[in-house]
């Protein structure tokens, strides 16, 4: 009854929306999977390789990272930093998260994982005193900095958690313009959103002295991903009709939202470069 009442109220705010979606997705693929939307490659692949494939998309636009130091901001469970350790290879990585159940999750499930060189710590994206100056050869930011409401702060950490030379891949959702609406905007607040558009990036890149040497829109591919959602629900676990029927409805709902999103009002964006 608790996990019904949580998925209700995953639309007041964003705490409750991602412990919906960590419960959602583990009911889903019967096991933790990364909370970012999905990249269509191939029509049979299930939705946890499609998460994959955004990961690997993103990680190929600054090449190999094997052996280097990567810092995750918004690592949100952890499981797309572990990924990354087991698939790319980096000599070590540091995922950090407002969220402390997402943190609790992320080292729950980095203890089963054997790796020694992960760590994951609460911390805020725009203030990342915590970790010194200079001291990262990569940093990682995928799906989350549409929450952040100092998106300047969170560049200027960036740019001073980086070594000099160091690589940067931030992948957001962006927004295009249309007519506010008050209703919009209340939502919006409640769930910490905070788009910016293109232009509003590359100007504050500039002035934090990050250095965009790359840029893909792949909203395409993210909406083909999302529209597999059918196939993906067939596969789940049965555990009872009215659980069962919830859990399609909740996330046949988010799906259908953010298809409808992406195509009226949104555009996902990867940036990558590097400090100068």
């Amino acid at each position: 009854m608790a996990g019904i009442l949580t998925m209700i109220r995953s639309g007041f705010s964003t705490e409750n929306y991602y412990t919906s979606m960590n419960q959602a997705l583990k009911r889903l693929n019967d096991e933790y999977t990364m909370l970012h939307y999905p990249y269509h490659v191939n029509d049979h692949d299930d939705f946890y390789t499609a998460q994959k494939n955004l990961t690997d998309f993103c990680i190929s636009t600054i090449g190999s990272i094997e052996g280097k130091k990567v810092l995750e901001i918004g690592c949100g469970n952890g499981i797309q930093a572990l990924y990354i350790m087991k698939e790319f290879k980096p000599g070590y990585i540091k995922g950090v998260d407002l969220n402390a159940a997402n943190i609790e999750i992320a080292r729950q499930e980095a203890r089963k994982s054997g790796f020694s060189n992960v760590d994951f710590e609460t911390g805020d994206a725009q203030d990342l005193s915590k970790i010194a100056d200079n001291s990262f050869d990569v940093v990682v930011n995928i799906e989350s900095a549409f929450h952040y409401p100092n998106k300047h702060a969170f560049l200027n950490e960036i740019a001073r958690v980086l070594k000099p030379g160091g690589q940067f891949l931030l992948a957001d959702i962006l927004k295009t313009p249309v007519r506010k609406r008050r209703l919009r905007k209340l939502w919006k607040r409640n769930m910490h959103l905070n788009h910016w558009e293109k232009d509003s990036y590359e100007s504050a890149f500039e002035n934090s002295g990050l250095q965009v040497e790359g840029f893909s829109d792949i909203t395409e591919n993210v909406i083909k991903g999302f529209k597999r959602y059918p196939l993906w629900l067939k596969t789940m676990q049965k555990r009872g009709f009215f659980n069962d029927l919830l859990m399609k409805v909740f996330y046949s709902i988010n799906v259908i939202l953010n298809i409808r999103l992406l195509k009226n009002r949104r555009q996902y964006a990867v940036f990558n470069g590097s400090k100068g």
